[in-house]
């Protein structure tokens, strides 16, 4: 498997709170469909969030972000360095 990170632009005005309950629904969804959710963080002052999935491919990410209703702005695979 491979380890992707899902890049989401956060709607003004998101707090944290909100933050936190849009990946549990995304962790939720993820598990559901057989993907690993590794964690994620965000930047409220910057308005982006960064959650990394293990999985299969990109298009599954893409599933599962859609079928939690949680926007999506790119999938990028990565690597971990350490």
């Amino acid at each position: 498997m491979a380890i992707f990170l899902g890049v989401h632009k956060m709607p003004p005005g998101m707090t944290q709170e909100e933050g936190k309950a849009s990946y549990a629904k995304y962790k939720e969804s993820a598990i559901k469909n057989g993907l690993k959710p590794l964690g994620a963080v965000v930047s409220i002052e910057k308005g982006f969030g960064y959650c990394q999935t293990e999985a299969e491919s990109a298009d599954q990410v893409r599933e599962a972000h859609e079928a939690a209703q949680i926007p999506l702005e790119d999938v990028i695979e990565v690597m971990q360095l350490s």
